[in-house]
């Protein structure tokens, strides 16, 4: 792993943990997978508009999971494929300049990657983009946030999508700065339906040798009480109804 700050986390690709994907999330997975390939194999569009994708939804309904596997799937397919991680919290220092630095770095980050691997590609991954690019006239916008909006917008504009690629995650996209959103392609991440959430639950209760359809419809019950639920959710509730009912007791 490269030497980093913990706000930025650079991989090669392939060390990846391999996900398989819900049928929904695969949908997306593919779009997002397809495009990137484009302008890393075949486009010469070094100034292209398309600079990369923002992913809207709940939390906990696998957008950073997407773009994980997105990365992983790229390497596996042209190779030379790095995920740049960056944690938007993180970034969004409240000290008037540490986060506009930072900021910076990523960038410059990328483009050793290309340096120090010859033909590298890098997909910048931006977690939580609305703590960095919150919307102008948002109440809880600073003037801090307005410069580090202004970087941001001068090194998408310069990033050729041929090499790297940026991709954002947010849960609040009416937080986020309208001029991004006009830079990135948006696609929505919405609630996974009960029937594949359901697979979540199977392939949790499967791993760990506790094969129960009447604990796994007791979970998908209590789910379906449950406003929007998540990946998250199903998860959660899985391992909370397993160990209440002892199903995970010597």
């Amino acid at each position: 792993m490269t030497e980093m700050p913990s706000m930025i986390e650079a991989i090669k690709a392939s060390e990846i943990p391999e996900v398989t994907l819900l049928p929904q999330l695969v949908k997306i997975e593919n779009l997002v997978s397809r495009t990137c390939e484009y302008f890393f194999k075949k486009s010469t569009l070094a100034n292209s508009p398309f600079k990369g994708f923002l992913l809207e939804g709940p939390p906990g309904t696998g957008k950073t999971e997407i773009i994980k596997q997105v990365s992983r799937k790229l390497d596996r397919r042209i190779g030379n494929v790095f995920w740049l991680f960056v944690d938007g919290a993180s970034i969004a220092a409240p000290r008037w300049g540490d986060a506009e630095k930072a900021l910076k770095d990523i960038f410059h980050q990328a483009g050793k990657l290309r340096e120090k691997h010859k033909n590298a590609k890098v997909i910048i991954h931006f977690d939580d983009i609305e703590c960095l690019m919150i919307a102008r006239g948002v109440d809880i916008a600073k003037e801090w946030h307005y410069s580090i909006n202004a970087i941001l917008f001068h090194e998408l504009d310069r990033l050729d999508p041929t090499c790297e690629i940026l991709c954002a995650t947010t849960n609040r996209p009416e937080l986020v700065d309208e001029a991004l959103q006009d830079r990135l392609y948006r696609i929505e991440v919405p609630p996974l339906p009960l029937d594949q959430l359901r697979i979540i639950i199977h392939e949790i209760l499967a791993s760990s040798n506790t094969v129960s359809p009447e604990l796994e419809e007791t979970i998908l019950n209590k789910l379906k009480s449950t406003s929007n639920p998540t990946i998250r959710d199903a998860r959660q509730l899985t391992v909370i109804e397993c160990i209440k009912n002892g199903a995970w007791a010597v």
